[in-house]
């Protein structure tokens, strides 16, 4: 069996989900009843709604005002919460202050558009979430993640799955043990499903990303089916493959097959590139839990089963893990 600790996300620079949006989705519940893997929801379900609402707006702002460079205090006077009471309850409820919330924020931020925007200048980056400078960011990027911007763009092309989830875990939600994007990922529900022969149209798409799909053929990206064979997992990026294809189309029109056989399958509600690592992680721990054998010859199937397009948004993943019965 592959080792989880091989198995990172297997398309994460195809799932570049802003990060502007990981806490909006707690405003609003996942529309199907999927797995929700999104720490803020987690953290704000069990308080009282006036509270929360408050929350809501606080972390809101924290979100979309990040290029004006607004203090937490700044953010708790916009919230009508008194700064002291702001900063007690926030520590307490999320395990970090309000200023490190906001400080990670600025630095997934950063991150994800150094994965998905060649085209900014690092300044531009820089000035988008919220720092004076370039040599501002480079300083936070190099004493919390120990690397360079230049580093960070040639990870996607250079590095593995594995490179790219530990960077990613850097920038999580922090918790008691682990991460909280883990420890919600530790309780995602599987379930051993039995699937016949699938066929599928291939879509000749040589730069996929999910985001590009979602923007340009909107809630049709939930016919697409992405195979990336387990063997290749833990290879650097630019040694991967994978097949995409329209699973929807009649099957006089099919030219790929996705053989029968069992699958461990989960169905997870994500906003994030740290939820998405957890997820495909979790799932592959829980195999390893249950016993179960991945078939390496096999291929991780991932589908979309909804997407919000909104932009406070989510998407809705299928997540499926070959294995032999």
């Amino acid at each position: 069996m592959i080792s989880s600790l091989q198995v990172a996300f297997t398309t994460a620079n195809r799932h570049s989900r802003s990060y502007k949006h990981i806490l909006t989705a707690a405003m609003t519940d996942s529309s199907d009843t999927s797995y929700t893997l999104v720490p803020e929801i987690a953290l704000l379900a069990p308080l009282p709604e006036h509270h929360r609402k408050r929350f809501e707006t606080a972390l809101l702002l924290m979100h979309d005002t990040l290029a004006e460079g607004l203090s937490w205090e700044q953010i708790a006077e916009q919230s009508a919460i008194s700064p002291y009471h702001f900063h007690r309850q926030f520590t307490l409820l999320f395990n970090e202050t309000p200023g490190q919330y906001l400080s990670r924020v600025r630095l997934q931020n950063a991150v994800n558009l150094l994965f998905i925007d060649d085209g900014k200048k690092i300044t531009e980056i820089a000035h988008l979430c919220g720092y004076s400078s370039s040599q501002a960011m480079a300083k936070v990027l190099k004493q919390k993640l120990g690397m360079t911007a230049k580093c960070i763009r040639d990870l996607i092309s250079t590095g593995t799955p594995e490179d790219t989830s530990q960077l990613l875990e850097k920038l999580a939600h922090p918790g008691k043990d682990h991460s909280l994007e883990k420890q919600l990922a530790q309780s995602l529900p599987c379930e051993l499903v039995w699937y016949p022969k699938r066929g599928m149209k291939i879509q000749h798409m040589p730069d996929f990303d999910w985001d590009v799909i979602f923007d340009t053929i909107g809630k049709k990206s939930t016919q697409l089916l992405c195979a990336t064979p387990i063997s290749e997992l833990n290879h650097p990026w630019k040694d991967m493959s994978y097949t995409v294809g329209n699973w929807q189309v009649s099957s006089e029109h099919f030219d790929h097959s996705i053989p029968e056989g069992y699958y461990l399958c989960c169905e997870v509600y994500l906003v994030s590139d740290i939820a998405y690592s957890a997820a495909i992680k979790g799932l592959f721990e829980q195999a390893e839990k249950q016993g179960y054998q991945v078939d390496e010859d096999g291929c991780f199937i991932e589908m979309v089963r909804d997407v919000e397009l909104t932009l406070i948004g989510g998407a809705t993943f299928a997540f499926q893990v070959p294995i032999i019965v």
